[in-house]
């Protein structure tokens, strides 16, 4: 079996952020398998790729692009088997707002879910999230507004209390 000869950088930019990718990628696909399959796919290809400028970037994005293909794939697939549902991983989704955040944005539509999960999981900016998804900076901010109104909505119907 050959070595591994990757550069030191890209080793331990995959060791230091490698579970944050995978998170991204649970939280927008809804289960671990499709998620670690994205991020597999992901680094590979960043490693064929490597060196390049703000990689921690470049792979978000390219993190949640395969993330998107994996869902648009998923919904020209009829299949009469109810889908797996995700499993609490020990280190993530313990708390249990955490998990009802998780379970109810995946009824959101796909750039929503992006949308919410960077701003509000991975606390980054409106300019982060309009750069890693490839869209302006107004449509963050209106896919945000919009995936908020229907969580608002689903939590009233779901608990009966308004989260205003």
């Amino acid at each position: 079996m050959a070595a591994w000869s990757a550069d030191a950088r890209y080793t331990r930019l995959v060791e230091e952020q490698g579970t944050g990718l995978l998170r991204l990628a649970i939280m927008l696909l809804g289960n671990r398998h499709d998620a670690e399959d994205a991020v597999q796919d992901v680094l590979i290809a960043a490693a064929a790729a490597w060196p390049m400028t703000k990689p921690l970037a470049y792979l978000r994005k390219a993190v949640a692009n395969r993330c998107m293909d994996i869902v648009r794939k998923r919904r020209d697939i009829p299949t009469d088997v109810v889908p797996e549902t995700a499993v609490a991983d020990s280190g993530f989704l313990q708390v249990e707002e955490a998990r009802r955040f998780f379970d109810l944005i995946q009824d959101l539509p796909p750039r929503q879910r992006q949308t919410v999960v960077l701003k509000y999981q991975f606390d980054l900016s409106d300019a982060s999230i309009a750069q890693i998804l490839d869209i302006s900076i107004a449509t963050v901010r209106s896919q945000a507004q919009h995936a908020l109104r229907k969580l608002r909505m689903s939590e009233t119907v779901s608990t009966g209390k308004d989260l205003s």
